[in-house]
């Protein structure tokens, strides 16, 4: 059988979409406008002949593919019967709109518009009988004269309703690619090998046909852990329309967060320069020397060893870039012909693995169907993506005879022969075979240009416009099949791995540009490219349904040309510009209109702009965007659009949304993002009672929600994050039961939930960075479906309530950087659906309960810099874990052995420990078979006149330690060792012992992935240009210690690294300030934890603020742990930070002698040693700024006769260390005030002879240990034993 021309093959899936809804039960026979205006007797019966029509139809379509005339003759009927058929959707929704619009307007505003109903009533019945007519023609037509007789339909096989795309998982869309391992390679061989010295940048060409499988390759290089050494990776669909200006916009809004009147060229070269990067060009087909030459003076800035990977159909291209200037320069060009990856098609058995892959299941058996398996993946052409659609629509249809059917299908397209016919019409197989439901979902994708990123949720919102669609599941059910047949796909740029909580489903799509010629070929009657340079020689017919309008220059004149029959209208290229009132005036079927199009030009926007007032005519309009455009406010009677369904305003000026907006009944997408001036939302918000789906992200002065937002009882998704002015919630919030997703993160200022949570539906709840939220939900009873829980950053809560451990569902929970989690719940356990626990930076959890190792499938754990962890559970060993982080656990001297036997362990992280528990862990890792710590000595090969540095180039290990980098004699076998390409290496230590330094470290640049970091002994008084740019080099980076520095005068922005967590820094005795230059352009310092600061003898001055001022915030707002040594001349200004553990020694000038000002921070003082510090008793003063000290140390200072009277602040002290205390002769009678205070300790105090009475009042007190203080001891084992006659504990040494 053969299958001649496209645009009729539509016409099946019209008429399914319009019989359903005509016929008895579908919404318009059943909607109370065909009962009120006496239309439901012709509905019916339009019904029932469209019905008719509908069961030879199957009889047309394989007759319309016999070719030739006599074909033809049956693609003409079936085109006109499609554009009959969406004549009749027109006239039966615009019955519906005149009806909502009557029902929702007073008489006198009806009376006085062009939806006056005594108008509307007088030309719809004229209406109705000219689209009778047609039916009866169109009917009339195929029984008599085409001869038409109802046609059975083929069964859809075997498989279930599911149509989840095989290959999706949460990390990404796996390729499941076939056939093209040495070219992989290859690839990767060629982006890590050195840079040649003669060459600073490589361009990779992939070439090949299309549909080869050039792209699925280039996303598996992007997705190889091997190339996480480049500092970025950035994914451009270039496609057939060369634009540089998008091209280069691509690229930085990679690096950059804002764009909007930037200087392209400036800021791409700024952020190019300071970085390795991998480019891949997708589909590029230009071919002007000139042009190409511009794109590679754009990309030259990069650092030398950054890599393109261009994918092309077109040899001449790879020979255009490899001319110019730039490239006979060496600076950037392509590699030697010989290293070009030309992809060839796939031999038919590797096609069928493909196809299995998608077909079959782990445990079918498809023994039966082998056979005809092979026979068609014999007529893929070894074409990967016509291998890939075919194995998904087979995956439907498994059936003997089915797929008989379409190994016997054949197509012919009319087209010209050459390589794109015979593709098109292998592909137009898989649609042809498609399910039915879903193929005007397919076709509809032609209305986006070629490489164009399609937003999920909009995609389905359009679709659901349009009726191709009932629900959103059967929109994510369209999406799951199309990524199934390689019809969609997810775009290379998404490269990061969704998170947890988005894990469902792939937010951004693509199509290749092939299956986009085929959607459009299928469609070339529907849709039209409306270039506004060329209005005047359009072609107009009434039969065109979708439109793009490019290039519109402000013209009023280009909308007379417009087709009135449109059904969906994008602007593309808009700029800003301010649409005519009167733009859609003859438009009125558009049910989709996109104006979220901006300009790719550069042109600046205007300040403001308004919708135009012809906006309210569009009765049928079910789908709005308006992205990006600066509107103040909506149309007077924009309420007047009673089906809409949809309204995107993000990155509006909208202040506030106006009352009557609630009117829309049935809008259920609301997406308010960025309205970063929107200040107030309707009270009447909650008479939106369809709306599913309301984004509020970004609106950062709305302080507070409608009580009515209570009432939303079909609200699933709800995101308020970085709603940072919003205080409080409604009292009735909790009862919104259909709630599936809440995003309350950056909250900053809601210090509470409502009591009454219950939200029965909800999966993923993100509360992280909510600083004020102090408790959370007492009953998680009523949350029991939650699979994932975010609460990072919330500083104040305390603990997590007994029910939280019902949520039986849980996977994935974040509670890191809690800074007052005291402990977990002693159920943890019952958690038996975690996988992922970050607990990092809990500075005051004790300890993890042992019901935590019953958690059977947990797999990462995350405890690092939970400073008074002291131990883990003793079945700590039972647990099968994959990832455990265990740094700067700074209490912990002791970890079970039994970690050692945790076989499923492929990385355990304990860089930074107590030197007890740093002996036990060689022994551990090498147990575990990890990849362990690399210690090299570089010394000189006389015999081969190079330092044994070059020798590293094949090493692979998680440590490594490079001692004696003096020895390097010739910088450049540094370079030998690509340092740079050892993604491996977690942590790196660099050692100096004499003079030199920086020319070797310039060349011994870490991997992207390092996070530990230490240079030791550097000579130099400069550093190199990669150590100034180190947040973009190492953004990973988590600890950093600098030591032994001699020569060095200034520091690098090292406060600028995104994730660093300790920062030491260690006898630099050149350093004397460190000012607002440490902190770079990245702000406060969010995660420093640690910071170490010793023998910095000559450090003077440290600032905290970026100036004197009060109201500035702490650059460094959340440190658990400064430690400050031999630092005697050190001042912070204007205070110091605040931390939670405070240790000095011989730096006592660092104590703060005006508090912490009015700055707010999260942080309390908890613990406080002073070593070997002398303080007159001003000095003591100071210690009024910590009354929450719970722990004190006072360790050798000299001239301290009795406890400070200060220290009576200290009402939540609970242990006193008084030690090596020379001078300290009585202890005073306040101290009887301590009533928190369980244990003193007092050790080598030889001038002190008794206690104080008052120790007798210390109710908490259970330890007493006193040592090398012979009077006091024998005093207390005399006469004042009475003194400490009720302590439960006393312990005496000598």
């Amino acid at each position: 059988m053969v299958m001649s021309g496209l645009g009729c093959a539509i016409a099946v899936a019209v008429a399914k979409q319009i019989v359903s809804k005509l016929f008895v039960g579908g919404e318009y026979a059943a909607a109370e406008v065909t009962l009120q205006w006496r239309y439901r007797e012709q509905v019916l019966e339009m019904g029932e002949k469209m019905k008719d029509i509908e069961a030879v139809l199957g009889d047309a379509d394989e007759r319309s593919r016999r070719g030739g005339e006599a074909g033809r003759v049956f693609q003409r009927w079936l085109m006109k019967f499609k554009r009959v058929a969406y004549d009749v959707e027109d006239v039966l929704d615009e019955l519906d709109a005149d009806e909502l619009i009557s029902n929702t307007q007073s008489k006198a505003s009806l009376w006085f518009s062009r939806n006056n109903q005594l108008l509307q009533r007088m030309t719809m019945p004229h209406k109705m009988k000219k689209v009778m007519k047609k039916i009866d023609q169109i009917k009339k037509e195929g029984s008599r004269d085409l001869k038409l007789v109802p046609h059975e339909a083929r069964g859809e096989g075997s498989r279930s309703n599911e149509t989840l795309a095989a290959n999706w998982t949460a990390h990404g869309m796996e390729t499941g690619m076939v056939g093209r391992g040495i070219e992989k390679e290859k690839i990767i061989s060629l982006l890590l090998t050195s840079e040649e010295a003669n060459q600073d940048i490589s361009i990779i060409p992939v070439v090949g046909l299309g549909g080869i499988g050039k792209t699925t390759l280039a996303e598996s290089v992007l997705a190889d852990k091997r190339v996480s050494v480049f500092d970025i990776s950035i994914w451009v669909n270039v496609s057939m329309q060369f634009d540089l200006h998008k091209i280069g916009s691509v690229i930085l809004k990679r690096m950059m967060d804002n764009l909007d009147n930037c200087d392209l060229q400036f800021h791409l070269k700024k952020e190019l320069a300071t970085r390795r990067y991998l480019i891949v060009l997708d589909n590029l087909w230009e071919e002007d020397g000139n042009n190409l030459e511009r794109l590679k003076e754009m990309l030259q800035h990069g650092r030398k060893g950054s890599r393109v990977i261009v994918t092309t159909r077109n040899l001449c291209v790879v020979q255009q870039l490899r001319t110019g200037f730039l490239a006979n320069q060496r600076k950037i060009s392509p590699v030697p012909a010989s290293d070009i990856i030309n992809l060839g098609v796939l031999e038919p058995a590797e096609c069928w693995e493909l196809m299995k892959q998608r077909a079959f299941g782990p445990d079918d058996d498809h023994s039966s169907l082998e056979e005809i398996g092979q026979q068609i993946a014999a007529k893929c052409g070894g074409l990967p993506l016509v291998a890939n659609a075919l194995g998904q629509v087979m995956s439907e249809l498994r059936t003997v005879a089915a797929w008989e059917h379409i190994r016997d299908t054949k197509v012919d397209l009319g087209l010209r022969e050459g390589h794109q016919k015979e593709t098109l019409e292998r592909l137009m197989m898989s649609y042809y075979h498609m399910k039915l439901e879903f193929r005007m979902c397919f076709t509809y994708l032609a209305t986006f240009p070629k490489g164009f990123v399609m937003y999920d949720n909009h995609l389905i919102q359009q679709w659901n416009a349009l009726g191709y669609i009932n629900s959103r599941h059967d929109g994510q059910r369209c999406i799951n099949y199309l990524l199934g047949m390689s019809f969609l796909q997810i775009p290379g740029s998404a490269s990061a791995s969704p998170s947890p909580l988005h894990c469902k489903s792939p937010p951004e799509l693509v199509m290749h540009d092939l299956v986009h010629d085929l959607a459009s070929e299928i469609v070339a009657d529907e849709f039209i490219d409306l270039d506004a340079t060329k209005s005047t020689s359009w072609n107009r017919p009434n039969y065109y349904r979708h439109a793009q309008l490019t290039n519109f220059n402000n013209d009023p004149a280009v909308f007379k040309y417009v087709p009135d029959k449109l059904r969906s209208l994008h602007f593309r290229d808009l700029g800003g510009l301010q649409l005519p009132k009167k733009a859609f005036a003859q438009s009125k079927y558009i049910r989709v209109l996109d104006l979220s199009g901006h300009s790719s030009k550069g042109q600046s926007a205007p300040s403001s702009m308004t919708l135009p007032s012809s906006v309210n005519q569009l009765k049928l309009l079910r789908y709005l965007d308006a992205t990006g455009l600066p509107i103040t406010s909506l149309p007077k009677y924009f309420h007047a659009l009673q089906n809409m369904e949809t309204l995107i305003m993000s990155n509006s000026l909208l202040e506030t949304l106006p009352d009557s907006i609630c009117c829309l009944s049935k809008l259920c997408y609301l997406d308010l993002s960025g309205s970063s001036s929107l200040s107030k939302l309707p009270a009447s918000l909650g008479e939106l009672s369809q709306l599913f789906f309301l984004n509020l992200s970004g609106c950062s002065i709305l302080q507070e929600l409608p009580d009515s937002i209570c009432e939303l009882t079909c609200l699933h998704h709800l995101n308020m994050s970085d709603c940072c002015a919003l205080q409080k919630l409604p009292d009735k919030f909790g009862g919104l039961h259909k709630l599936s997703f809440l995003n309350l993160s950056s909250c900053s200022k809601l210090t509470k939930l409502p009591d009454n949570i219950s939200f029965p539906c909800l999966e993923h709840l993100n509360l992280s960075s909510c600083h004020e939220l102090e408790n959370l939900p007492i009953d998680f009873a009523y949350i029991q479906k939650l699979e994932s829980v975010n609460l990072s950053g919330c500083y104040k809560v305390s603990m997590l309530p007994g029910s939280f451990c019902q949520l039986n569902h849980l996977k994935y929970l974040d509670v890191s950087d809690c800074h007052n989690l005291e402990k977990l719940p002693e159920y943890f356990g019952h958690l038996i659906e975690l996988e992922y626990l970050n607990l990092t930076s809990c500075p005051k959890l004790r300890q993890l309960p042992e019901s935590l190792c019953k958690l059977s499938k947990l797999r990462r754990l995350y405890l690092s810099y939970c400073l008074r962890l002291r131990e883990l559970p003793s079945s700590f060993g039972d647990l099968q874990l994959q990832i455990l982080h265990m740094n700067g656990l700074l209490y912990m001297y002791d970890c079970p052995d039994s970690i050692g036997d945790m076989t499923s362990l492929t990385q355990f992280v304990i860089d930074i420990a107590t030197s007890r528990l740093r002996k036990k862990i060689p022994a551990i890792v090498k147990r575990l078979n990890l990849v362990g710590t690399v210690r090299h000595h570089v010394h000189e090969i006389e015999s081969r006149g190079c330092n044994s540095i070059v020798d590293l180039w094949g090493l692979t290990c998680s440590e490594l330690i490079l001692e004696g980098l003096q020895n390097v004699t010739h910088p450049e076998d540094a370079d030998r060792v690509k340092l740079r390409d050892k993604s491996d290496i977690r942590v790196l230590k660099l050692l100096w012992e004499s003079e030199g330094g920086k020319s070797v470290l310039d060349r011994l640049v870490p991997p992207r992935t390092l996070e530990n970091f230490s240079l030791v002994g550097f000579m130099s008084k400069d550093f190199p240009n990669w150590l100034f740019h180190i947040s973009s080099y190492l953004p990973f980076l988590s600890e950093l210690a600098l030591d032994g520095l001699e020569a060095c005068d200034c520091l690098p922005p090292f406060g600028a690294v995104p994730n660093l967590r300790m920062l030491s820094l260690k006898n630099i005795p050149n350093i004397r300030k460190i000012g607002k230059e440490f902190y770079g352009e990245g702000g406060p310092c969010m995660k420093l934890r640690v910071l170490q600061l010793e023998l910095m003898e000559n450090l003077v001055e440290w600032w905290t603020t970026e100036s004197s001022k009060e109201n500035k915030e702490f650059l460094i707002p959340n440190l658990h742990l400064l430690l400050v040594v031999d630092c005697p001349k050190l001042k912070f200004l204007p205070y110091p930070p605040r931390s939670m553990h405070w240790g000095l020694s011989n730096s006592e000038t660092v104590w703060p002698e005006r508090g912490f000002g009015m700055l707010s921070s999260s942080i309390h003082p908890f613990e406080m040693v002073l070593k070997n510090c002398s303080f007159c008793q001003d000095k003591w003063d100071s210690l009024q700024h910590f009354p929450t000290l719970e722990n004190f140390y006072v360790y050798s200072i000299s001239g301290l006769r009795t406890l400070p009277e200060v220290m009576r602040c200290f009402t939540s002290l609970t242990r006193l260390w008084l030690l090596s205390l020379n001078d300290l002769e009585i202890l005073p009678e306040w101290l009887g005030q301590f009533t928190s205070l369980e244990k003193l300790f007092i050790g080598d105090c030889p001038s002190l002879t008794s206690l104080p009475e008052s120790i007798q009042s210390l109710p908490a007190l259970k330890l007493l240990d006193i040592a090398q203080c012979p009077s006091l001891i024998a005093r207390c084992q005399g006469e004042d034993a009475h003194k400490i006659s009720h302590i439960p504990e006393v312990q005496f040494g000598h």
